[in-house]
């Protein structure tokens, strides 16, 4: 595919992700909800726009890697609500009665990542750990933050409120999430550099 070809199909990602963006923003405030722009999709989402129109695929990268296993277990659960009737793991358990606006924001889940995907598809990635430990420094920041400045009652970024309706080990929910959060992008970062459409070859 040639550089013209490329760069129109980056940009068309951005464009649908800056319209997610916003969409979600302009929810919050319909809603009055403005502690759910602290959701790390929000950033993670700005960044990895960010990305797709400097051909930044480091920057992409680190964001996809927090994104990716969280969004999993929400298309999981997604499906599993439409061919059952009811939520596994609780994720969407409030979607059938979500607001059609609602709805149509949280379905970013099924595409940001897959997106993302296709865009280092053409940009090319290969192995930096420097992408790891902005991963991981970036789930730290949204820890501290959300920890301390957001209220206890919350349930955003499912630190101090445990989203899922499985509870695996008897620990305060924040330091599950942080286990878990911490080991996600760790195994995340694995498997997305491995993936051989994506690699920077030696010939690249």
């Amino acid at each position: 595919m040639n550089e013209k070809n490329k760069n129109i199909i980056l940009y068309s990602i951005a464009g649908i992700f800056s319209f997610t963006l916003f969409l979600m923003i302009i929810n919050s405030i319909i809603l009055r909800d403005y502690y759910s722009l602290f959701w790390y999709c929000y950033t993670a989402i700005l960044l990895i726009i960010i990305g797709l129109l400097t051909k930044n695929a480091k920057l992409i990268l680190s964001q996809v890697i927090i994104l990716a296993i969280p969004d999993l277990f929400w298309i999981f659960d997604f499906f599993y609500l439409i061919f059952t009737g009811h939520s596994l793991l609780g994720l969407v358990k409030n979607f059938p009665n979500d607001s059609l606006f609602n709805k149509i924001t949280n379905l970013q889940h099924l595409y940001i990542v897959p997106f993302s995907l296709l865009a280092l598809s053409f940009l090319k990635i290969k192995k930096n750990y420097k992408v790891l430990l902005v991963g991981i420094g970036e789930i730290i920041l949204i820890f501290l933050v959300t920890l301390f400045f957001i209220p206890a009652s919350s349930i955003i970024n499912c630190i101090n409120v445990n989203c899922i309706d499985i509870n695996l080990i008897f620990l305060p929910p924040y330091l599950l999430w942080f286990i878990f959060t911490f080991s996600f992008v760790i195994i995340s970062y694995l498997i997305i550099t491995s993936l051989p459409f994506i690699k920077k070859n030696n010939k690249n």
